[in-house]
């Protein structure tokens, strides 16, 4: 089988990280497997790729070449742009979508799989009429986030995908009033080889992983680290990920608790920064599904994580590996303390915090995967 994964980028993101796993762990089944990316590299791949999967470009944006824009190419494009009622407002993306479809029929795929919101909804229309299944991946809360005028587009173009697939429940049932097949699937996460923690000394760490912007909202875990810090001398708050808010929350992090508070950057590695953690926080209110939460608890660590519906809910149990929390500042500083100093209750915690392994198997959602290949390969 030919698969054909499709992806903005692969910069550091939680379903950048997906679509190189199941990339990896598809060409190791013996897959043909290529993984294109839309727009113009301007760095390497935050996540390692086996080297055996096809890795390609549209490098949008870009000017096409003269057998890259023709009527037999647009005409296809131009009729379902019609079908859908957008034609219009889409009329100026005619070049992208002309290119997208040649470099993914240059392909040869058999199955195509596309990541992510808007970038499934443009592959739908680029693959108009070419009878290639698409599957399309909604990796975050479909419920919770909006994409805008893009959102109308959902009604006349999901039904066009063979399967759409989402590792939230919720957002799954939300996804399948437009009349189309929806798979649940947990996102397909490698656990950590070996699970050793070892402890810092005496120091104590508080461990943050995510992007830095608005909807993970990482200054409410630095003012409520902050608000508890001098009850608490011991411990350290290591925030990892990079993001449009990371200069406001150096000054943020000046201000409140210099010293305290350290932000490290891009990490492709989380394993190795949760190797000897002492807990971990979450403070995004949306989650697809919570990667950084799944490899935290893999490692032993319990987590604190605020309120963001089912999908953490589902990952951590609250009282058994780690606390649900208001989204209040005094809220997650309240649970903040009560983990921090109770080293008996972490303990406990940790135990039981890698049963998510099992819970959310690598080997399971590589299962459910395959049946959806495969009913999808005669679509």
């Amino acid at each position: 089988m030919r698969i054909t994964l499709v992806i903005g980028a692969l910069v550091g993101g939680g379903a950048e990280r997906v679509c190189v796993n199941l990339a990896n762990c598809w060409v190791e089944r013996g897959y043909h497997v290529t993984l294109l990316t839309i727009y113009q590299r301007t760095a390497p791949p935050a996540y390692a790729i086996d080297r055996r999967v096809q890795q390609r470009s549209v490098d949008w944006p870009r000017l096409p070449r003269h057998d890259e824009l023709n009527a037999v190419t647009v005409a296809p494009i131009l009729r379902g742009l019609q079908q859908t009622g957008y034609a219009q407002q889409m009329s100026q993306q005619i070049t992208f979508f002309a290119l997208l479809r040649q470099r993914i029929l240059a392909q040869k795929p058999d199955i195509i799989v596309s990541h992510l919101d808007i970038t499934n909804l443009r592959v739908l229309v680029a693959m108009h009429e070419t009878r290639v299944p698409v599957i399309v991946c909604e990796h975050t809360d479909a419920t919770r986030v909006s994409i805008g005028w893009w959102k109308g587009m959902r009604a006349p173009l999901l039904p066009q995908a063979c399967a759409v697939v989402s590792p939230h429940a919720d957002s799954a049932q939300w996804l399948s009033k437009y009349g189309v097949r929806v798979v649940q699937i947990p996102n397909p996460l490698i656990p950590p080889t070996v699970v050793s923690i070892e402890r810092n000394g005496q120091r104590r760490r508080l461990v943050f992983i995510s992007r830095l912007s608005q909807e993970k909202r990482p200054d409410l875990g630095i003012r409520a680290f902050a608000s508890v810090a001098g009850e608490f001398p011991e411990w350290d708050f290591e925030i990892y990920g990079d993001g449009p808010m990371r200069a406001s929350l150096n000054g943020l992090v000046e201000r409140l608790a210099p010293g305290r508070i350290q932000l490290r950057g891009f990490t492709a590695d989380p394993y190795r920064v949760l190797c000897d953690a002492d807990l971990f926080v979450s403070t995004s209110w949306v989650e697809g599904f919570g990667n950084s939460i799944w490899e935290a608890l893999a490692c032993g660590v319990p987590v604190v994580a605020t309120e963001a519906g089912t999908a953490v809910r589902a990952l951590v149990r609250h009282g058994i590996d780690g606390m649900i929390s208001n989204d209040t500042v005094a809220a997650l500083a309240r649970d903040l303390a009560t983990m921090m100093r109770d080293d008996g209750k972490r303990a406990a915690m940790s135990k039981r915090a890698r049963e998510v392994v099992d819970r959310f198997s690598l080997e399971a959602s590589l299962a459910a995967w395959d049946n959806v290949l495969q009913s999808c390969s005669s679509c």
